[in-house]
């Protein structure tokens, strides 16, 4: 069982053909309204796999754009708990996130909301019974650095997802991960593989560091350091999410007992395959798909061990 722990959002997505300079203009050629958050991007993808996760994350208010968000949980079969302090769920400010997704696929972000959530939140409703694994991002700040601590310490095994402060409770024998918008060097190999060896010596810690189309950087104290190659995609229409499908794709595979090797595999061809739609929530790759798109690509997946 995953306890998913995070934000739980709106996100609105918008296809422009660039992003304008200083004082211009860009006209948006269309325009979506989709379930996001990285909390919930990373437990829809667990529940469409048939894996058992628990979804719990910010209060969403009491507004039009609230009623979309339990809707579209609903129709998933992903409740949510909300974890509000008494009577702050109508205070909250429904977050939503503007997204504007360029011809590349790269997406730039606007957030309306996010700040305030931890103050309406109640961490002492966080659904701990079942779970074995917890995973959890830091954009609620002190509340999901003191839910991890509190994970830790009821024996939990963590997954870390964008903690790159030096005081953050990254544990001995945790799972760390991040890319290169946050840690680390875009577009340089050899200095991500230095940042993350020294990551891993100072915490102990299981990282991965993700750089787009440039693959990510692993290792443990028990498994070197080093590069692996991204899976090919055939196509990038929109890369939103693709860090959340990665965390999903590990998870699936370390809540079943998995070697690593094949945890990475499954993990990077599913955030490869997720850039293929419109949308972090849309059309996951299904197991099957995932596999497949592993299978026929050997001489990546030979790369993995």
């Amino acid at each position: 069982m995953v306890l998913a722990f995070g934000t739980v959002c709106m996100d609105r997505l918008r296809r422009v053909a660039s992003l304008p300079v200083a004082g211009g203009y860009v006209e948006i050629e269309d325009e979506q309204q989709l379930l996001g958050g990285e909390a919930a991007n990373t437990a829809n993808a667990l529940s469409a796999w048939g894996d058992p996760v628990i979804l719990a994350g910010n209060p969403l208010g009491i507004s039009e754009d609230a009623n979309l968000i339990r809707e579209s949980l609903a129709a998933r079969g992903l409740p949510l708990l909300e974890m509000a302090k008494t009577a702050d769920n109508q205070a909250t400010v429904t977050p939503v996130c503007d997204i504007y997704v360029t011809p590349d696929g790269d997406r730039t972000m606007f957030g309306r909301g996010f700040s305030s959530l931890e103050h309406h939140l109640n961490l002492d409703a966080m659904p701990w019974d079942g779970a074995n694994w917890f995973t959890v991002e830091p954009n609620m700040e002190k509340a999901s650095r003191q839910a991890a601590r509190m994970a830790h310490a009821r024996g939990l095994k963590l997954y870390l997802m964008d903690f790159i402060r030096p005081e953050d409770p990254i544990s001995e024998g945790s799972f760390w991960q991040s890319s290169t918008d946050w840690a680390g060097h875009r577009h340089n190999v050899q200095r991500n593989v230095r940042w993350v060896r020294e990551l891993v010596e100072q915490f102990g810690c299981f990282a991965v560091l993700s750089d787009g189309p440039n693959g990510f950087v692993a290792g443990s104290p028990s498994l070197p350091v080093q590069a692996y190659p991204p899976y090919p995609a055939s196509i990038v229409v929109d890369t939103t999410g693709a860090g959340d499908l990665f965390r999903a794709g590990m998870l699936h595979g370390l809540d079943k007992g998995w070697e690593i090797s094949d945890c990475l595999r499954f993990a990077s061809a599913a955030g490869c395959l997720k850039c293929r739609t419109f949308g972090a929530t849309t059309d996951v790759p299904t197991v099957n798909e995932i596999q497949r798109h592993i299978a026929e690509n050997p001489e990546v997946s030979r790369q993995y061990g």
